[in-house]
Parts: structure tokens; C-alpha cells; sequence
């Protein structure tokens, strides 16, 4: 070997030992992913806020969505304020002008708004998924619900929100907004996985006393597993203390 190629081959060395350590690959929700590949996607239901179509001197109707065949949900409290508040219901409008009420979801208690976002497979078979915002001015976080045989199950809570920039006069300040348009769904057997579109996510609680933690999106995801729902975080999954 002559003494350039030598020379060639020494630096090519030193170089790879003296670059910078790659970055190690992030789990994220590789896991997950696997697990719901061959499951049906919900895509997004945009759905038109309609007029009231029925009256009830009991209720105060904040906002209705058509179903289709004839059935409805308004999210509604009743008019004497309590503190269980807003409620999701689903409903048949009678020739009178009342509700006929078929279902309706547990109380959204203290939240000013129970703002619902709609995800659909477009087989009825497969319920639809609603992804109900709580909150104030700002957001704090998802309650989501499966609509299904006439009936609205409670799956859980995803506690994030979308972080923004408001200005307003001569300041600029962090907004945490309605994260639902910027979740994805898939389910499969009364399961269903949540993962998020966009850059980053603001985690509430990670679970490990960490507050208002900024994320990559694919560093978080929360699935329903049948029975709650469980965060995940970087692969690993971690569950809220009920006790």
C-alpha cells in the first residue's frame, strides 16, 4: 500500500471516530403503531354547529350536530345551573318540538364549554368516536366518548391541549387550544389508539410529576385498551393513580 492511501484511510478513521454520536432512536409509538397497523382509521366529521331543532324548558342548549337517520347531539345543561353542567346527549326530535332523549353522557361537572369534535370509519357498525373539549377561555384537555348503538360510553381522558401564541395589545402570551382536529384515531375490537398530528403537544400531567410538558407528537400517544385509557409516553405506558 503506498503511502497516500495510507494517509487516505488513517484520516477517513480518525474522522469516524471523532464525529459527533449519532442521536439514539426514540421508541415513541412504534409500539402502538404495530398494534393498530390493520385497524380501521376514524377520520375527521365535520360537522356543521346547527340552530336548535327542539325546545325544552329545562335545558340550555349550547350546540347540536346531525347524526344522520334522524338523530341528533346537542351538548346541554340544565337551566338551574348544578354543578354536574354540560352534558352530551344524543336525541330524536318529536313532531312537537321535544326531545326525545336516547342517550346522554356523564357530566362535564365545572367546564364552561363541552365542545365536541366527530371521527368516523362511515360504517355505522363502528360507532363514532367524539373527542369532547372542556374548558374555560382555554382548554383543558379531551374527554372522549364512542357513540354506538344508541348509546355514549365514557373511554377516558386525554390531558393535552395545543399550545398557541396570542397577541393581545402589546403582549404576547402561551394559548392552550382545542387539540381535537389534530388527533388521529384508529380502534379495532373496542380498542382504540390516539396520536397526534403537528409539531409538538402540551401534556398536563406526564404521570411522573412532571406539569405542562411540551412533547414531540410522536413522543406521546394515549390508547384505550378495553377497559381505560392509558398514556404513553416514549413506549412506555403509564397509568393515572385512581386511590
Amino acid at each position: 500500500m503506498n503511502r497516500s492511501a495510507l494517509l487516505l484511510i488513517t484520516a477517513a478513521t480518525l474522522a469516524a471516530c471523532s464525529s459527533p454520536e449519532q442521536p439514539k432512536s426514540v421508541p415513541g409509538n412504534e409500539a402502538l403503531d404495530s398494534a393498530f397497523a390493520d385497524a380501521k382509521t376514524y377520520k375527521l366529521l365535520d360537522l356543521p354547529n346547527l340552530d336548535d331543532n327542539v325546545h325544552n324548558d329545562t335545558l340550555l342548549i349550547y350546540t347540536t350536530h346531525a347524526m344522520g337517520n334522524g338523530l341528533f347531539v346537542m351538548a346541554a345543561r340544565n337551566v338551574e345551573d348544578t354543578r354536574e353542567g354540560l352534558r352530551l346527549y344524543l336525541y330524536r326530535p318529536r313532531p312537537d318540538s321535544s326531545a326525545d332523549v336516547l342517550a346522554y353522557s356523564k357530566p362535564a361537572y365545572d367546564s364552561a364549554v363541552m365542545l365536541p369534535t366527530y371521527f368516523t370509519t362511515g360504517d355505522t357498525a363502528d360507532g363514532i368516536i367524539i373527542l369532547a373539549n372542556y374548558g374555560e377561555r382555554e382548554s383543558w384537555g379531551q374527554n372522549v366518548f364512542l357513540l354506538k348503538n344508541d348509546q355514549i360510553k365514557d373511554l377516558g381522558w386525554l390531558d393535552v391541549a395545543e399550545r398557541d401564541w396570542k397577541t393581545q395589545d402589546d403582549s404576547t402570551f402561551q394559548w392552550r387550544d382545542n387539540i381535537a382536529p389534530q388527533v388521529k384515531v384508529k380502534g379495532e375490537d373496542g380498542r382504540f389508539a390516539f396520536t397526534f398530528e403537528g409539531d409538538s403537544v402540551q401534556l398536563y400531567d406526564d404521570l411522573q410529576a412532571h406539569k405542562d410538558v411540551m412533547l414531540p407528537t410522536d413522543h406521546i400517544a394515549y390508547h384505550y385498551d378495553g377497559t381505560q385509557m392509558v398514556l404513553m409516553v416514549d413506549g412506555e405506558e403509564r397509568i393515572a393513580d385512581t386511590l
